[in-house]
């Protein structure tokens, strides 16, 4: 029974989690670190869903209201989520993640808000702040491959202690389970050791 507990907990968190990485992949620049978000999130149809609920309002329209919509329910997590969410989507980063970081503080242990605002942090080079969520999201949900993934990519990309970043991408290496997936996070970790000091 907890064995199968946990997977639907897995199932639940991955099915959000593409969701978390198609943020990446708008929001992070693109190259190395942009196409390794892209095969994680495994396709374009997930972005359907969105484009449904904007299809009559404006991207300004849609802000205004979620504002609105904060402004009446300021502890609401999914309120401020969609305005994170509505904040990046319009290149607004860092207004998304003040908003994102409110959104955590109501439900910490949301594992795909930690990720998605981890995202935004990196792409303002937030990454002290970003670090520190992420270590904690770490130690609430030590079985979340993908924040050791993405704190590697910060430690590494952002802070430039490659060693450390190494370190967490194997981590996630011997988490994951899709070959594919491990595949390119060596390619990302053959590309870190070039910049390691040389020994001996």
């Amino acid at each position: 029974m907890p064995k199968n507990k946990k997977t639907n907990y897995h199932e639940k968190r991955r099915n959000k989690q593409k969701i978390v990485f198609i943020i990446l992949a708008v929001v992070l620049s693109v190259g190395l670190i942009g196409s390794s978000i892209v095969w994680i999130a495994g396709g374009s149809s997930l972005v359907q869903p969105v484009e449904k609920e904007q299809e009559n309002v404006t991207p300004q329209d849609n802000i205004k209201n979620l504002e609105a919509s904060v402004k009446s329910n300021p502890n609401d997590a999914g309120a401020l989520t969609e305005l994170a969410r509505a904040y990046a989507s319009a290149g607004r980063y860092k207004d998304s993640f003040g908003i994102y970081e409110r959104a955590v503080q109501e439900k910490p242990d949301d594992s795909d808000l930690v990720l998605e605002l981890a995202a935004i942090g990196f792409q303002l080079s937030e990454f002290d702040k970003t670090t520190q969520y992420l270590e904690e999201e770490i130690k609430r949900h030590p079985e979340n491959a993908e924040a050791y993934y993405f704190r590697g990519i910060v430690l590494a990309e952002g802070k430039k202690d490659y060693q450390k970043g190494i370190q967490d991408v194997e981590k996630y290496i011997s988490m994951a389970k899709d070959s594919d997936e491990k595949s390119k996070a060596m390619q990302m970790i053959e590309g870190w050791k070039a910049n390691l000091p040389a020994t001996g």
